[in-house]
C-alpha cells in the first residue's frame, strides 16, 4: 500500500477557496489581529441585514457537522489548526460550513500539510456599537467552547453569537484523552486499555500514552507513540497494533467515509538515510489501505506532525487498526484519528 500524503492541489470537492495573501502557520493559533485588521480597514464583506444586536437561537447544525457549544457565547473560539477565515453578508451557519468543506489545506514552505477543516467557528463582531462583519473562522483540529476565550479588542470591538461546528466523526476519543496513566515514566506511560481503544504488543513500552511531553500531541494532551527498535528488548519484531474497541454501527453499506490521522516524524534518532518506510498502517475491515510512510523532509529537532487521508467504502458494521510499521526503527506519535462520512 501506498503512502498517502496531502498536499495543496488536493481540494475537497476540487472546489478551491480564498487564500490569505500569507498562509497561517501550520498548526498556528487564530490571527485575530488580522482579522481585527480587515474588519477596521472595511476589508469584509458588508452586512446585508440591518444594524441591530440581537440574541440568536441556535441553529441546527449543517450536514457532516456537530454542535460544539453549548450556547451562543460573547467570545470566539483562539484555536490551534488556524486555517483562515471567511466573511458573510448573513450570519449563515450552512454558508460557513460550505466554506469549511471547500477550504484549501494550509501547506507550509516545507511542505506540511494541515489536513481538511474540521471545525469552524462563526460569530459577529460588533464596532463602536454597531454590528459590521459576519466571521467564518476555520480549523484543522475539532475544537469546542473550553478555547473560545477572545471577546474582542478593547476600545472598539465586541464579540457576539459565536458557536462552534465539529466535522462529525464516527471515532470516539481519537486525540487519547481517554486513559488513565497507571505506572509512570517520567511524562509518559504504558498504554492500558481504555473505552475506545485496545493494544497488542508483546512487551509493556511498545505503545505509550504522552501526558505532558511538551508538543508531543498534535491536540490535547496525549497520543500514541509507536515504537519500533530491534533488537532491543523494548519492542517486539512484528507488527504490533492499536484497534478501535467499538464496532461503527454507523456507517452506511456502500457509502464513502474519509480516515485522516496525523502522524508525527521519527524521534528516534539516528534517522535511517534515506529516511523511508512505514510508521504506521491503516486497516479498514483488516485490509491495509494506507500507509503513513516516514517523511522526506525531516525537521532537525521537535515533533512535526503531517497529516493523512483515505477515502474507504463501508460495508457496515466496520472494523479500525493501526498497526505499528517495522522496516526500520522509529518512535512516532499519533494523534487526531477520524472518520469522517465523505462531504466531497
Amino acid at each position: 500500500m501506498k503512502a498517502v500524503f496531502l498536499h495543496a492541489s488536493l481540494y475537497p470537492g476540487g472546489a478551491s477557496s480564498t487564500i490569505p495573501d500569507t498562509p497561517p502557520p501550520i498548526h498556528g493559533k487564530t490571527d485575530f489581529n488580522s482579522i481585527f485588521s480587515d474588519i477596521r480597514n472595511h476589508k469584509v464583506t458588508p452586512l446585508q441585514s440591518g444594524p441591530t444586536i440581537v440574541t440568536r437561537d441556535i441553529p441546527p447544525a449543517p450536514q457532516f457537522f456537530t454542535l460544539a457549544f453549548p450556547a451562543p457565547l460573547d467570545e470566539a473560539n483562539n484555536a490551534i489548526g488556524y486555517m483562515g477565515f471567511e466573511s458573510l453578508a448573513t450570519y449563515d451557519v450552512n454558508a460557513c460550513a460550505e466554506h469549511c468543506n471547500v477550504r484549501a489545506f494550509t501547506v507550509s514552505s516545507d511542505g506540511l500539510s494541515s489536513g481538511a477543516c474540521a471545525y469552524f467557528n462563526i460569530w459577529t463582531a460588533v464596532v463602536n456599537g454597531t454590528p459590521t462583519a459576519n466571521i467564518c473562522s476555520m480549523y484543522d483540529t475539532a475544537t469546542d467552547s473550553s478555547t473560545a476565550t477572545n471577546n474582542g479588542q478593547a476600545g472598539d470591538i465586541q464579540i457576539i453569537n459565536s458557536l462552534g461546528y465539529n466535522r462529525t466523526s464516527l471515532i470516539q476519543d481519537g486525540s487519547f484523552q481517554d486513559f488513565t496513566c497507571v505506572d509512570t515514566q517520567t511524562v509518559s506511560c504504558p498504554f492500558e486499555f481504555s473505552n475506545f481503544w485496545e493494544r497488542f504488543f508483546e512487551f509493556n513500552y511498545d505503545f505509550v500514552l504522552i501526558g505532558s511531553e511538551p508538543g508531543s500531541a498534535h491536540s490535547g494532551t496525549s497520543s500514541a507513540n509507536f515504537f519500533f527498535a530491534p533488537p532491543s528488548p523494548d519492542s517486539p519484531s512484528f507488527g504490533s497494533t492499536l484497534t478501535y474497541v467499538p464496532i461503527l454501527i454507523e456507517t452506511v453499506p456502500g457509502q464513502s467515509y474519509i480516515i485522516s490521522l496525523f502522524v508525527s516524524n521519527s524521534i528516534l534518532f539516528p534517522v535511517p538515510q534515506p529516511p523511508t518506510g512505514t510508521l504506521v498502517s491503516v486497516f479498514w475491515n483488516n485490509v491495509d489501505v494506507l500507509d503513513a510512510a516516514q517523511a522526506t523532509f525531516m525537521p532537525t529537532e521537535g515533533v512535526t506532525y503531517f497529516n493523512f487521508q483515505v477515502t474507504v467504502i463501508a460495508r457496515g458494521h466496520d472494523t479500525l487498526f493501526l498497526q505499528n510499521g517495522f522496516e526500520f526503527p522509529h518512535a512516532a506519535y499519533v494523534d487526531d484519528v477520524s472518520v469522517f462520512p465523505r462531504w466531497f
